[in-house]
C-alpha cells in the first residue's frame, strides 16, 4: 500500500493503491467555517455569562455575607428587612435576615446618601438595640459588588435597583387594615386572596383583594348569608394603607363602599 499526498495551493490530493480518493478543500471556506466556529464559541461563552450575570437570581443574603467575592457582578434578589443604621462610617442602610444574623450593606446610583430607603426602613439599630417602627419584609434586587478589604467599612454591598415589599407582607398590611374597618364585624373569616398588584406611579403598591363574608351587621347592608367581596386598596411605600374601597356589585347598585371613611361612593 503507497500513500502519496500532493499539495497545491488550492486542494490536496490523497492517492491510494488503486481507489483514488480526492479531498479539495478550498482554503477560503476552510477560513471562514474557522471565523465562524469561533464567533459561535464566543456568543455561547457570552451567553452564559449574560445567564449567569444578567438573570435575577434568588439567593440566600447568609450565602452572600459569607462569601461575597464568590458573588461579585451577580444579579440576586435578596429578602430581609431594611435596618437604618447610626454608624460613623460604614453605611446608612443594611438589608438584614435576624433569622440567620446575616446582613448586606445598601448603596445605589448616587452613592447611599442618595439612596431613599427611608419608606421601606422596619428598624432603626443604635449600635446595641434594634428598635422595630414597622413589620414590612422586602425584597430588593441588585448587583453585588465586592470592593476588597476596607478599614472602616464591610468589603461589599449591593447595588441596589428596585425594592418590593413581599405579598405575604402585603396580606398582612391588609388583613390589619380590614381588622379596623366595619369587615371584622361582619362575618369575616380573617382571611383574603391578593389577585393583582400593581406599582403605583407615587410608590407604593395597588391591590386587588378579595374576601368573603358570611353576614352582614353593618345596617346599610342587607344581611346575605354569603357575600363576596372585591376591594381596590393602595399601599404606600411606609406600608400604610391609603385608600381602600369595596365594590358590590350589582345587588347593591353598583356603589362602592369608601372602607377607610365608612360611607357610600356612587360609581
Amino acid at each position: 500500500m503507497s500513500f502519496l499526498i500532493v499539495l497545491k495551493c488550492s486542494f490536496i490530493s490523497c492517492e491510494f493503491d488503486r481507489d483514488l480518493v480526492v479531498v479539495e478543500v478550498r482554503w477560503g471556506k476552510l477560513v471562514l467555517i474557522l471565523v465562524i466556529a469561533g464567533a459561535v464559541s464566543v456568543a455561547i461563552i457570552g451567553s452564559l455569562l449574560i445567564l449567569g450575570v444578567y438573570n435575577v437570581a434568588d439567593v440566600s443574603l447568609k450565602d452572600v455575607a459569607s462569601n461575597p467575592q464568590s458573588f461579585d457582578g451577580f444579579h440576586v434578589r435578596l429578602f430581609g428587612y431594611v435596618v437604618e443604621t447610626n454608624y460613623m462610617f460604614g453605611p446608612k442602610y443594611v438589608l438584614r435576615d435576624f433569622d440567620e444574623a446575616a446582613e448586606i450593606p445598601l448603596d445605589g446610583k448616587g452613592g447611599p446618601k442618595n439612596l431613599n430607603l427611608e419608606p421601606y426602613v422596619s428598624f432603626v439599630f443604635d449600635g446595641r438595640n434594634y428598635t422595630r417602627i414597622r413589620n414590612l419584609r422586602v425584597s430588593i434586587v441588585g448587583y453585588v459588588r465586592y470592593i476588597g478589604f476596607v478599614i472602616d467599612a464591610p468589603s461589599f454591598y449591593l447595588d441596589v435597583e428596585k425594592v418590593e415589599p413581599i405579598v405575604t407582607e402585603i396580606e398582612t398590611i391588609v388583613i390589619d387594615f380590614l381588622k379596623t374597618t366595619d369587615v371584622f364585624n361582619g362575618g369575616w373569616d380573617g382571611t383574603i386572596e391578593i389577585t393583582e398588584v400593581y406599582d403605583h406611579k407615587s410608590g407604593g403598591v395597588v391591590v386587588i383583594v378579595e374576601y368573603t363574608t358570611v353576614n352582614a351587621i353593618h345596617p346599610h347592608f342587607m344581611a346575605e348569608a354569603i357575600e363576596h367581596h372585591t376591594a381596590l386598596i393602595t399601599i404606600n411605600e411606609r406600608g400604610e394603607v391609603t385608600s381602600a374601597f369595596c365594590f358590590w356589585g350589582n345587588f347593591h347598585e353598583n356603589r362602592i363602599w369608601d372602607l377607610i371613611n365608612q360611607r357610600w361612593i356612587q360609581a
